[in-house]
């Protein structure tokens, strides 16, 4: 999982983010260019997790941002987050 993390995080620049109030847009970036015609949609906790992604960012360490961000029980953080990840790698990937 912390692989998939730094693949993201890499990935990263190839993306611009557009802030809309209560979502966040990822943009992919083609030759310099925004595509308006794929992108996606971010709610609170996904921004709140794409902005965490840094270069070292391990497993551990974003669910206890999360964990003390957010009301959630931390059992449910770490499931939650084996199921994202894989999905925002696969999205970043395509890009």
């Amino acid at each position: 999982m912390n692989q998939l993390l730094q693949d993201i995080y890499h990935r990263k620049n190839n993306f611009v983010c557009k802030n809309t109030g209560q979502e966040l847009l990822l943009i992919p970036l083609k030759d310099n260019v925004a595509d308006f015609n794929q992108y996606l949609v971010l709610n609170e906790l996904g921004a709140f997790i794409w902005e965490q992604i840094g270069a070292q960012t391990a497993l551990s360490s974003l669910q206890e941002a999360v964990f003390n961000e957010f009301d959630a029980p931390l059992e449910q953080i770490k499931q939650d987050l084996e199921k994202f990840i894989p999905t925002l790698h696969q999205y970043t990937c395509l890009k």
